[in-house]
């Protein structure tokens, strides 16, 4: 072979592909740190970060989340920060590990060209692009499913046991990342007896007289493939249950599944409609696809009719799963890419017996040009993904959380993504604050009631449609936050929880300012100066204000004079004086920043209010403030 048809053949089709791959990641990576509606997405990213911050999965922290999905979060989490842009960028080695693996079987079975073309599909797919964008874990389990798939045909061409071991591997990984493609074992299955099959069927001419014993031999190495290909699948369940508690992750795996059917059972008028929108947003696809399982049935073969098996093996899975939602969809997409390839390889490169058949590559071209209709829609809703930013009534909701609440605080909710982009955190015995665990009787609202006292949540959070359905908890709500921030009746953050008489305050003190406002107590975290002081107020009135008085804190060295200083009126200005109900404890919180040439001594940190308009202070006993405490550096 010269240099010439070598370059055609698989130099110049490798780097066309890797220049559409290397796009294809490129267009999905802009602008991964909006927030959106994908509740569950939220839930993941929120499980993933108590565990890194020290809860463990289902014995602490409540996920209903297979393992390796989370702790694949938290790896990122580790290594680029608790972020949702770190945790997003995670999935993306989904999409390209089911690119490769995808690419491969289509090369495997058509070369390039439909190599080229899985590619191509895969990278414009509305449903691939949105969910290789998101913390998710339909996208992983499906690419280390298809893998798995990919790893056993290898092992049928090469008959290297290790490759039979990897493929039942890749498929027991993509179990315990999510186990949403079992039923990729069927045409697995297929591909396998087949293959022992058509090996018996070739050796029959001289298994005769003394081959007996080489065939029954033959038939235990079949065996044996089959129990390594098992070995395989079983080992990450094997580790997953040394390092988990079994019987808290059968509630929250396996109990929690069943209550949820026994909750919503589905309906085919549901399951129908779910179908009608997928196919709809991807008819130029099935259209090709169902060229592809015509193109396939002419050859009479089981590997090429693989792809067909794997569709509609998905399908009856997709029928059988309750609740049926958008992202479960995935799983048909690889057969149905891999299905529509082989019509575009047909056109391309059309096998022997159709090669001159003028109708049926005219019928081909005219399902392909078609097809194409469908491609500026699926680009446009692509981009629309990634033109999504976070502004509005989102950014200003992050904003009021940051200033309400500290890092360490609890945060309440049923929009776990909000909070979590705001930096805080879920109490971890929450769980899932789903519809579907709310009708499975899974979230109640004395459960609720009893996570947000003993956590002491800063806020609670309702944002996406959940909370509602638990009244009794909104309206003990209500009920114990004094502050609230209304957007719309969906879209409503508590804030300032109602002090328990029964709570001692820290450094609890009763130093009176003006004659209707008393400094009740302060928390310093942490004790020593180091970057920030970060400070909690406690503020009570006896009667209500009937003006916005501005909080200032000031650090004085030993001299009395000013170091550094913060005012700002109580909660950022979320939380103005004149809206204190009397006799109430108002918690204020504030962060002052350290010059980071702060000199080692003795210092004074003290406090007071005054009216912005005059600059004129409220009176104490001993002056115009009060006195916090002497810090050491």
């Amino acid at each position: 072979m010269n240099i010439i048809s070598y370059s055609l053949k698989y130099k110049i089709p490798l780097t066309l592909w890797l220049i559409i791959f290397g796009l294809s990641m490129a267009w999905r990576a802009q602008n991964l740190t909006a927030f959106n509606n994908f509740n569950d997405e939220g839930v993941y990213l929120m499980w993933a970060k108590l565990a890194v911050n020290g809860y463990p999965l289902y014995r602490e922290t409540k996920a209903v989340q297979s393992p390796l999905f989370l702790e694949t979060l938290g790896l990122a989490f580790r290594l680029a920060g608790q972020t949702v842009q770190a945790g997003r960028g995670a999935m993306l080695s989904g999409f390209g590990l089911l690119a490769v693996s995808l690419s491969w079987l289509a090369y495997r079975n058509r070369g390039w060209p439909s190599a080229l073309a899985t590619l191509m599909m895969l990278s414009i797919s509305p449903l691939a692009f949105t969910f290789s964008r998101l913390a998710m874990a339909e996208f992983p389990a499906t690419a280390l499913a298809v893998t798995s798939l990919a790893l056993l045909l290898h092992f049928i061409d090469t008959e290297q046991r290790v490759w039979c071991i990897a493929s039942g591997l890749m498929l027991g990984l993509s179990f315990i990342t999510k186990p949403l493609n079992p039923f990729i074992i069927v045409p697995m299955a297929i591909v396998l007896i087949s293959h022992f099959y058509n090996k018996q069927e070739s050796q029959k001419s001289i298994l005769t007289g003394e081959n007996k014993i080489f065939a029954f031999l033959k038939r235990k190495s079949y065996l044996m493939d089959i129990l390594w290909w098992s070995l395989g699948l079983v080992v990450p369940f094997i580790a997953v249950l040394l390092v988990y508690d079994p019987r808290a992750m059968y509630d929250q795996l396996v109990l929690f599944r069943s209550d949820l059917r026994d909750a919503i059972p589905g309906s085919f008028a549901e399951t129908a409609a779910q179908f009608e929108i997928f196919i709809h947003n991807h008819w130029g696809i099935w259209l090709l696809a169902v060229g592809g399982v015509a193109v396939g049935s002419r050859k009479y073969n089981i590997p090429d009719s693989l792809p067909t098996s794997y569709l509609l093996a998905g399908c009856v899975m997709l029928c059988w799963h309750t609740p049926l939602f958008a992202h479960h969809f995935i799983v048909l997409l690889p057969p149905l890419i891999l299905l529509a390839s082989e019509l575009i390889s047909e056109f391309i490169t059309p096998h022997a017996k159709t090669q001159n058949n003028f109708y049926i590559r005219l019928l081909t071209g005219l399902l392909i040009a078609v097809a194409a209709f469908n491609i500026p829609a699926m680009l446009k809703a692509n981009q629309q993904a990634v033109a999504v930013v976070t502004g509005g009534r989102e950014q200003q909701a992050l904003d009021l959380l940051r200033a309400v609440s500290q890092p360490a605080d609890m945060v309440m909710g049923d929009s776990q993504l909000l909070i979590f982009m705001a930096d805080r955190s879920t109490p971890p015995d929450l769980g899932d604050l789903a519809l579907v665990g709310i009708k499975a009787k899974r979230q109640t609202s004395a459960r609720l009631i009893d996570l947000t006292t003993t956590t002491q949540a800063a806020a609670v959070v309702q944002w996406s449609l959940r909370l509602p359905w638990l009244p009794e908890y909104l309206d003990w709500v209500q009920a114990n936050y004094l502050a609230r921030r209304v957007w719309d009746n969906d879209h409503i953050i508590y804030f300032v929880p109602r002090w328990p008489s029964s709570r001692p305050l820290p450094n609890e003190q009763t130093s009176p300012l003006g004659k209707s406002l008393q400094l009740r107590g302060y928390q310093l975290e942490p004790s020593q100066i180091k970057n920030t002081l970060n400070l909690k107020i406690y503020w009570q009135t006896t009667a209500p204000l009937t003006k916005d008085y501005t909080v200032f804190i000031q650090l004085l060295d030993h001299n009395g004079k000013l170091v550094v200083g913060r005012d700002s009126q109580p909660l950022s200005g979320y939380f103005p004086t004149r809206q204190w109900p009397p006799n109430e404890i108002i918690t204020d919180l504030v962060h002052v920043p350290l010059p980071p040439d702060l000199p080692t001594g003795d210092y004074t940190l003290i406090t007071g209010m005054y009216l912005l308009d005059t600059l004129e202070r409220l009176p104490t006993p001993t002056g115009d403030y009060v006195t916090l405490t002497s810090i050491k550096r």
